[in-house]
Formats: C-alpha cells, sequence, structure tokens
C-alpha cells in the first residue's frame, strides 16, 4: 500500500470512527437535492444526488462551501451500507 493509500484510509477511517451512525449501522451520507420530475429517468434521479461523504459533517461541510450549486431543498441524508457487503465488511474492521 503506498503512502497516499495509506493516508486516504485513514482520513475515512477517522472520519468513520469519530461520525456519529445515527443509529445507522454502516452509515454514508449523501446530499439530496430533490426537484420536481414528471419522468422517471434514472439519469434525472441521479442528478439529484451527490456523495457519498463519511460523516455528516463533510456533507454537511462541502453543502455549505458550495451552497450556490443546490437548491434551497438540498439537505444532506444518512443512508446505510448495510447490504453491501465490501462496505460493511470495511466499517467492522474498523469497528464502526
Amino acid at each position: 500500500m503506498d503512502d497516499n493509500t495509506k493516508i486516504a484510509f485513514g482520513q475515512i477511517t477517522n472520519a468513520l470512527v469519530s461520525a456519529d451512525n445515527e443509529a445507522t449501522r454502516c452509515p454514508y451520507w449523501i446530499i439530496i437535492d430533490p426537484h420536481q420530475s414528471f419522468c422517471c429517468d434514472v439519469h434525472d434521479v441521479a442528478s439529484m444526488i451527490t456523495g457519498v461523504f463519511f460523516s455528516r459533517k463533510d456533507a454537511q461541510d462541502f453543502l455549505d462551501t458550495t451552497r450556490y450549486n443546490f437548491s434551497k431543498h438540498a439537505r444532506v441524508y444518512c443512508n446505510s451500507g448495510h447490504n453491501s457487503y465490501k462496505y460493511e465488511s470495511l466499517c467492522k474492521a474498523i469497528g464502526v
């Protein structure tokens, strides 16, 4: 593992370990910026999602500093990565 990978892994680990999991197993956070749509196009839905973030604080900080890119309806949401076996394994390995 090279130094950049070790640093990145350490930052992700620190963010996940120190974050409030909001009673969610294997948490991760995204920003959802909903807009009205009368079709169910997957690209339209995907355009409403920004992230993934490893703490609410990181997601909220990003939203706050780039607010000009989002509507007034944008919010940070906590999700569970429980169904992703690799992510769940990572969370278990680092004690989240």
